[in-house]
């Protein structure tokens, strides 16, 4: 309900109608309602809080609500045009000569020096600074604080890494397998969106989709990687200088990672639409594990060599008994901005008897 409040103050600061010429002690008037709720009222004179009793404040809340329903989609803000603020005058009231009550408590609670740390604190009530082409009276903005919602928001995210495989829970390498991985130049790359909603307290869920792509660099870069009538096969050449020899794979994929994140710093600005640059709200400690799902589109082989000194590079496209689906556990885990995943396939990677019994893995930053 802290939204509200901020909201109606907004609402009663724009609507005051003008300045009197001979200005007085400035005014703070506060109504608390609920538990926690307040509306803040803040004039610069004693005349713009008499003319505030000509307007129905009903009203004025009554849009705001109506229009932050049709809002809850996912906008930052609601704007209610209104010239002059004629739309929410009382029936029959002429506001120059109407005078309404007011719980009023100022000077004891709230000085000036707390009124001026409010108004700061919340510039973006400041329209004069923000849209040079705002009068007072032409429009009522309502900005949501989306951090503080319970709503769910989207983010562009980019996954840098490394991938290999793992036979039997253990690296091939470890048994001088043809089909070893180079760590270093084994790189995973991963560009998508997700979303974040809030499910209760810490706990949100993260989930969205995004396309990734594989390459195992082989340890022994004179290793041809052959498409039989049986199986996917990895036989070092000797006829040749190896430079490169690889297996890439591109797919798509879904993921759904329930996260627990802690100690919340509100972000400084409420004013991204759709997807930003932000992951995340809460810019503390924050850990997760979910699960994922893909399809391959694509896959390749390649092999850069040399026969006598001339270079040559081979490129073929095809399945390499592949499996089409993937599916997997993924972990993360972050601080702040920065974040890191892991993912393990749960399946092969090649089809049964089609290949050497492998599970993918991979790891990096989330950017």
């Amino acid at each position: 309900m802290r939204q509200l409040g901020l909201i109606i103050f907004a609402l009663c600061a724009i609507s005051l109608a003008s300045l009197a010429n001979d200005p007085v002690k400035e005014d703070t008037v506060v109504i608390e309602f609920g538990e926690r709720s307040k509306m803040v009222i803040y004039a610069e004179t004693e005349q713009d809080l008499k003319d505030l009793s000509a307007y129905d404040i009903n009203a004025m809340i009554g849009e705001i609500n109506a229009n932050l329903d049709s809002a809850s989609a996912g906008s930052d803000e609601v704007s209610i045009e209104d010239k002059k603020g004629t739309r929410y005058l009382k029936e029959n009231t002429n506001s120059d000569d109407n005078t309404g009550s007011l719980s009023y408590y100022g000077d004891d609670r709230y000085s000036d020096e707390d009124r001026d740390r409010y108004l700061r604190r919340n510039k973006r009530y400041d329209y004069g600074s923000r849209h040079d082409d705002y009068d007072d009276d032409d429009y009522v903005i309502v900005t949501r604080d989306r951090s503080r919602s319970r709503g769910t928001y989207g983010t562009f995210e980019l996954e840098i890494g490394m991938n290999n495989w793992l036979e039997n829970g253990s690296f091939p390498d470890n048994g001088n397998a043809a089909y070893a991985v180079k760590p270093w130049g084994s790189w995973y790359l991963g560009v998508g969106g997700v979303y974040h909603t809030a499910i209760a307290g810490p706990l949100k869920l993260k989930w969205g989709g995004n396309m990734t792509w594989y390459n195992w660099k082989m340890e022994d870069t004179s290793v041809r990687i052959t498409k039989t009538d049986a199986a996917t096969t990895f036989v070092p050449d000797p006829t040749i200088d190896g430079k490169k020899s690889k297996l890439a794979a591109t797919y798509i994929n879904a993921m759904v990672v329930p996260m627990l994140e802690f100690n919340s710093r509100r972000r400084t600005s409420s004013r991204n639409h759709g997807f930003n640059w932000t992951k995340y709200r809460q810019k503390g400690f924050r850990i997760g594990a979910g699960v994922y799902a893909g399809y391959r589109i694509d896959s390749w082989t390649k092999i850069k060599y040399s026969v006598n000194g001339d270079n040559k590079k081979d490129k073929e496209k095809g399945n390499y008994y592949l499996n089409n689906f993937r599916y997997g556990i993924r972990g993360q885990v972050g601080f702040r901005g920065m974040d890191l995943f892991f993912n393990y396939d749960l399946n092969d990677v090649f089809a049964t008897d089609r290949g050497p019994e492998l599970q993918a893995i991979s790891f990096g930053f989330i950017l």
